[in-house]
Order: C-alpha cells, then structure tokens, then sequence
C-alpha cells in the first residue's frame, strides 16, 4: 500500500541533511552575538536578544521537526538551542535576565509554534518538508533582519504577519522590558497558530482545516496590529534634546495595564534592595537613580518614562526632606562621585542591568538628578 503523506517516514539521509541545515541556521544568531561582545552600547547582546533568539529558535524548531517528522524532536532542540544561546549572551557579557519566567514563557511558546509548523511540513510534504521549511526560515530571518537594520523600509503591518516578529517582540520584552504581560497579543498568537497548525496536521490530507488556519493566522495578526507590543529598544546613548522629544522623559499620562503591574512589582521589590537602604544619604540616591538612568539608555518605553515618578517618590519617602535637593543639586553637578555599582543589580527589581563603560549611565542619572531637583 503506497503511504500517505501523513504516514510517510522521511528517508534517514534526507534527515541527516534537515538536521545539519538546521545547525546551520544557527550560525546567524551565533556570530552576531560574537559581533556584539565588544560593542559599546549598555547592553548589546540584551538588546537584540529578542531577534537572534527567534531566528535559532525558529531555524531548530521548524527545521528539525520537519526533517525528523517528529514535533516533539523539533521542540526538544529549539529549547535546547534557546537555553544554549542565552547561555552563551551570558558568557559574553550580557546582564542577568531581569524577567526569568517571562523570558523561558515565551521561548517555549515560540519554540512549540516553530516546532509545530516544521510537523506539519512534515506530514504534507514527505521528504521536502524541511526544505519548505527552510524557505520560510530564510524569508522570516530575511524581513526580521532587514527590519532591524533598515526600520523605515519595510511597511509594519509585514512585520504584524509573521510569527518570527511575534516571538521577537515577546522575548525581547522579557529581556528589557516589562516581562511577557505587555506582549502577551503576539503570545496569544503563537499559542494560536500552534494549535490551529497542529490542528491541520492531525486532519490531514482533509484540506478544510487549511481554511481555520488562516482564517486564524489574519484574525491573530490583526489581534497583533491593534495590541502591539512595545516598540524594540534603541540604546539612546546620547545625552542631548533628540528630534522625539527631550532625554529623560516624564510621562504625564497614567501607565497602561501592563506598565502598571511592571512598576506595582519594582516598587515592592526596592523594599527588599539593600541599595536602597544604603547607609549614606548621597549614594542611597545615586542607587534609586539608577532605576531611572539605565531603562532609559535602553530607551524601554512605556516603561522608561513611568520610572520617574516612582524614582520622585521614593526619594522623597528615603531622603530626609531637608536635605533631598542639595543631595540631587551635587549629583547632577558631580556624577563621576560615588558609585553606580547597584546598576548590576537591577534584575532583582524586573529592570535591565547595565554593565561596561560607566559614562553613558553616570552621565543619565546626572540628568535625572537635576529634573527631579526641580520637583517641590
């Protein structure tokens, strides 16, 4: 009896091959981390983790599973590829991660989604699976890549329809941002995908369930264009007025749900920070600017220009009242005094943590002392 596509078993060469273009997929993500090791920026490697673990995330997962006709194989790796990868960020410098769970939720939701279209390549399509899938990688890599280093070219609503931005712009919330809450339409989306993907998988070779996937691909992806994610980190060194608006920002509007929640948690973790019950009056200030100085290097919004106002309160709140002006006065004339030590800390409280050169963070806080100075 001649085997359907759905029971086809892929000949072992052509998986040995799906497997070892799999690997090779990773060599994008893997020298541009080498790349970045030496790049002067607060944290290269966490700024653009989001994008380099998608694309290995992506290339392993879907490669693999449809290589291997296994779903279960694809995953496995792509989570293995995902724990390697962040790994290695680490080992070359970059922070620890400020959103833990966050940060493994949406790698294994995004490896579930990948894996789960390189299963369905697999059933449809035999032996040439994996090379359906590397079309796709290549093209998803490509629009993700181009993006990032050309982010005017491309039309946004491109980048809205593909699963490889979705998985982006939630693991690069997790790194940098708020956690996984203020992208939790593009998680809904892979969750979505998966299922419906899976779904066509099992069904086939019925082709109806081709029209519930894409049906619920478009309505995921308008799901995405009305609830975006926060926009990707721009690494603001520059301490000058810049065509968006003034450095420092202050929001003057309340935060949104997910900003709400992010600020709710770092207001109860400073509690706990012993930077923030520093002995000396001075450098207890510094410590607490910091939680204002570094999201906004990483240019984090929303949430860089909410910080501020936590930042106000609790120096009002730790500062004797006589005193908190001429101590913000002589921070933002003298920002090379102290240290700025408690910025590698700053994970504990959900914030990024800033390591390497520190000019860009010293000069910041300086910025933010002599705003807050002015406050009654």
């Amino acid at each position: 009896m001649t085997p359907t596509p759905s029971s086809a078993k892929l000949p072992v060469p052509l998986s040995r091959i799906g497997l070892a273009v799999a690997l090779a997929t990773l060599a994008l993500p893997l020298l541009a981390m080498l790349q970045l090791r030496g790049v002067a920026a607060p944290a290269p490697l966490a700024l653009l983790g989001g994008p380099l673990l998608a694309v290995g995330l992506m290339g392993m997962g879907m490669i693999v599973a449809a290589a291997a006709g296994r779903l279960w194989i694809g995953l496995a790796l792509a989570l293995l590829t995902g724990l390697g990868l962040i790994q290695l960020a680490r080992t070359l410098g970059m922070p620890a991660l400020p959103h833990p769970f966050s940060t493994g939720l949406a790698v294994i939701i995004a490896s579930v989604s990948f894996a789960a279209r390189g299963q369905l390549f697999a059933r449809a399509l035999a032996a040439r699976g994996w090379l359906m899938a590397l079309f796709v990688v290549s093209g998803e890599a490509a629009i993700l890549i181009t993006s990032l280093t050309l982010p005017t070219l491309l039309p946004a609503w491109l980048l809205t329809l593909l699963p490889a931005q979705w998985a982006s712009t939630a693991i690069q919330t997790a790194l940098t941002g708020t956690g996984t809450r203020a992208a939790s339409s593009a998680l809904i989306a892979l969750v979505g995908t998966a299922a419906t993907t899976l779904l066509v998988a099992r069904l086939l070779p019925r082709r109806w369930p081709y029209l519930i996937m894409f049906s619920a691909w478009l309505g995921l992806s308008a799901l995405v264009w009305y609830q975006p994610g926060p926009p990707p980190p721009r690494a603001d060194l520059a301490i000058a007025a810049a065509p968006a608006g003034p450095i420092a920002p202050m929001a003057t509007t309340p935060p949104d749900a997910a900003t709400a929640s992010a600020l709710d948690r770092v207001k109860r973790q400073i509690a706990k920070w012993p930077a923030a019950a520093e002995a000396d009056p001075m450098q207890r200030a510094r410590n607490l600017l910091l939680i204002a100085a570094v999201p906004d290097l990483y240019d984090t919004e929303p949430l860089q220009s909410h910080l501020p106002a936590l930042v106000a309160a609790e120096l009002k709140a730790r500062l004797p009242a006589n005193q908190r002006q001429a101590i913000l006065v002589a921070i933002a004339a003298h920002p090379e005094a102290g240290t700025v030590a408690a910025r590698e800390t700053l994970p504990v409280l959900g914030l990024p943590a800033n390591l390497g050169d520190e000019a860009p963070v010293r000069s910041r806080m300086a910025v933010y002392a002599a705003r807050l100075a002015q406050q009654p």
